[in-house]
C-alpha cells in the first residue's frame, strides 16, 4: 500500500519559514561577529540563503518578492562593504 501512495505536496510556505528564520540568527551571529572575514563569509551564506527563499517564492510560497528583495539587496550592500575592507 506505501509502495504506491501518492507522493507529499512540499509546503513551500513552510520551508520559507523556517529558511527566513535561520537567515534572522546567521544576521544575528553577523552582527556579533569581530572577525570581517567571518563576517564576510557569513555575509555570502546569508546571500545565497536570501535567493534560496526567493526559489521558494517562485515555486509557490505565499510571501512578499519585494520585501525579500530588498532585504537581500541590503545584505548585499553589507557585503560588499566588508569584502572592500577585507579586499584593502
Amino acid at each position: 500500500m506505501g509502495l504506491f501512495s501518492k507522493k507529499k505536496k512540499v509546503d513551500y510556505d513552510v520551508l520559507f519559514k523556517e529558511k527566513y528564520k535561520s537567515i534572522n540568527q546567521l544576521i544575528m551571529q553577523a552582527n556579533n561577529e569581530m572577525d570581517f572575514v567571518i563576517k564576510e563569509s557569513l555575509y555570502a551564506l546569508i546571500l545565497s540563503e536570501y535567493d534560496e527563499l526567493l526559489s521558494y517564492i517562485d515555486m509557490g510560497a505565499n510571501f512578499d518578492k519585494e520585501h525579500i528583495l530588498s532585504l537581500k539587496n541590503n545584505a548585499q550592500k553589507e557585503y560588499t562593504i566588508l569584502n572592500d575592507l577585507n579586499k584593502g
